[in-house]
């Protein structure tokens, strides 16, 4: 108890309260990954380039502008970075619609609470609802002397969490670099009811709903109800406060990869690009618009589609705001 009582201070926007009875999966897996983070050495002085703390004038900068880039580029890093289990024509992709609570390990209070707010500036932009300060972490941001072995102490000491991801989907978190995501998506009916989960072919799960039959939208969507990311802090030095949040705001709050070509910058490419994008990059704001744009069971192809549809409307935006100042001047 002790040690959520000092990640609590550590952190203020992160406050763990261990509910024994009752409890969620989504809620155990964010606990039990919150206990092995805590069980890490002493918080990190921040060994990331300058960024202070965040402020509240802080904000995105949208330039607006795909110069020669077509539509089917676009659309095709698009889908290059979407991770989708099941067929794009029939099966959404995942997002959160539980209210979010982001929490940072490993990193000096002022340090995490700059990166901590800059999360949930992203996500309010997105129109993510919001828990107040005082909740259960379900996005946890950890710096860690080794990721990966993170993740495989965890595997092997609780695999029961893990039991519905096949082989691939655990490779993917245990993918050797800087930074690893554990993503766990539930899914659920087109109004929230849990759908059960089971590990073989032949007992399927079924559900009873009332609903009208549609050829636009699904009758399941996938809900991300909790998200570890974890950093190698060794891999961190260099990079500022505003790309580490901007990173885990692609990976955590979209199931995402790293891409292998790109026509548009993206900060996907953080740890692999000679000249990393200070934050996100107009792509990635298309993208994560489009995928928290409407309902959240459309089939995956239309919010790879629509990634095309809010770079056009952000050059609008952006346009606008410019002939707004200068009348203004």
């Amino acid at each position: 108890m002790r040690r959520f009582v000092t990640f609590c201070r550590l952190v203020r926007c992160v406050c763990v309260r261990i509910l024994t009875s009752k409890m969620t999966l989504s809620g155990r897996i964010a606990t039990l990954a919150l206990a092995l983070a805590l069980s890490l050495p002493a918080p990190l002085a921040a060994q990331v380039e300058g960024d202070s703390p965040a402020s509240d004038d802080d904000e995105i900068v949208v330039t607006g502008t795909i110069g020669e880039i077509s539509v089917s580029q676009v659309q095709r890093q698009a889908r290059d970075i979407a991770v989708n289990h099941g067929n794009v024509l029939e099966t959404p992709l995942a997002r959160f619609e539980d209210r979010l609570c982001p929490g940072v390990v490993g990193l000096e209070e002022d340090f995490a609470f700059a990166l901590n707010a800059r999360i949930r500036m992203n996500a309010d932009a997105l129109g993510v609802r919001l828990l107040e300060d005082d909740c259960r972490p379900n996005f946890v941001v950890v710096f860690a002397e080794d990721g990966e072995q993170l993740f495989r102490n965890l595997i092997d000491e609780s695999p029961q969490y893990f039991r519905f991801l096949d082989s691939g989907e655990v490779a993917d978190i245990l993918e050797p670099g800087p930074a690893h995501v554990w993503t766990n998506v539930e899914p659920r009916t087109l109004t929230g009811m849990p759908i059960a989960q089971v590990r073989n072919l032949t007992a399927m799960p079924t559900m009873r709903v009332w609903g009208a039959h549609s050829r636009i939208y699904t009758a399941a969507r996938n809900d991300i109800v909790s998200v570890m990311i974890t950093f190698d802090r060794d891999a961190v030095r260099g990079f500022s406060l505003r790309q580490l949040a901007d990173y885990a705001t692609m990976r955590g709050l979209a199931q995402t990869r790293i891409p292998r070509d790109t026509v548009m910058d993206s900060i996907l490419s953080l740890f692999d690009s000679e000249t990393p994008p200070v934050g996100l990059t107009e792509f990635d704001q298309a993208y994560l618009r489009s995928l928290y744009d409407g309902i959240p069971n459309l089939p995956a192809f239309r919010k790879i589609s629509g990634t095309t549809r809010q770079l056009r409307l952000m050059a609008e935006e952006a346009a606008g705001e410019a002939a707004a100042s200068a009348s203004g001047e």
